[in-house]
């Protein structure tokens, strides 16, 4: 059986003047004490704060069109919710990176980052650094990103490193042409950046710029179901890792690269036969 799930994260805005807002007390809602969204009554959906930004899990669904409809109606029904709280604000969408003002950041929340490290499909699951918040200084303020990771339950025998790196062929490489990140490409949405959990794992490279659409989301949700589908077949898994030009893949993803990109899906669909 496989499961798609997914917890995105997204800025709000102000509609009269289109200035960023940290969502700090207008939500509520913490990591690990996420509240329920109005109007979803589906056991698995919740909102938080996080940082400055709404962050709302969807419930595992086992179909990319279910997955799809719980990603929209999530975002939409915690953007009704902030509304009732201030009628002005709206979803910043199509925006994965936003400059906050040092004032904007003052409060103790805005510089509380997530507790759990990434790991890198590239180096057999070895965790990665976290970004120094240095690095999110420039001029006069500080980025903050928001990312759209995907959560796939999945029963193999494959290493979550090596589902990892799959993900990248299913769902990193198709993104480049859309997934244009900017900084957060370094710091946050390196090729292969994912989670293990207890029942798959959290892949972590992609930006939230596949959210907005119904379409486009169940366009994700079904690439992640057919990695799913490889990932019980372990010598195929095995015979595609020897073939695949995994440098290239990176180089592909980690530079946004659409060229290089748009000829490793014709290797990989034409010359190895994956369904992509």
């Amino acid at each position: 059986m496989i499961t798609l799930g997914a917890d995105p994260e997204f800025f709000v805005r102000d509609g009269r003047t289109g200035a960023t807002v940290p969502i700090i007390g207008l939500l509520g809602g913490t990591k690990g004490k996420a509240l329920p969204i109005p109007g979803l009554d589906t056991e698995g959906f919740g909102m938080q704060e996080d940082n400055v930004m709404a962050e709302y899990n969807i419930p595992a669904s086992r179909t990319p069109r279910g997955f799809a409809r719980s990603v929209v109606e999530g975002w939409s029904k915690v953007a009704d919710f902030v509304r009732t709280k201030q009628p002005n604000l709206e979803p910043d969408i199509g925006r994965a990176a936003r400059l906050f003002t040092l004032e904007q950041l003052a409060h103790p929340q805005a510089a509380t980052f997530g507790c759990s490290p990434d790991f890198s499909a590239y180096t057999q699951g070895q965790p990665l650094p976290s970004p120094d918040p240095a690095q999110l200084m420039d001029d006069g303020g500080a980025w903050r990103f928001a990312g759209g990771h995907v959560h796939l339950g999945v029963e193999t025998a494959a290493p979550d490193f090596i589902v990892a790196q799959f993900a990248d062929v299913f769902m990193g490489l198709p993104s480049v042409a859309l997934d244009k990140q900017g900084m957060r490409r370094t710091l946050y949405g390196s090729a292969g950046r994912y989670r293990p959990t207890s029942y798959g794992i959290e892949y972590r490279t992609l930006s939230n710029f596949w959210i907005w659409d119904e379409d486009l989301a169940e366009q994700i949700g079904e690439r992640a179901a057919r990695l799913g589908v490889l990932c019980a077949d372990v010598q195929e898994m095995q015979r595609l890792n020897a073939e695949i030009p995994w440098i290239d893949v990176q180089r592909a993803i980690n530079t946004e690269d659409e060229e290089v990109a748009a000829d490793l899906i014709a290797y990989l669909s034409q010359d190895l036969g994956m369904a992509l």
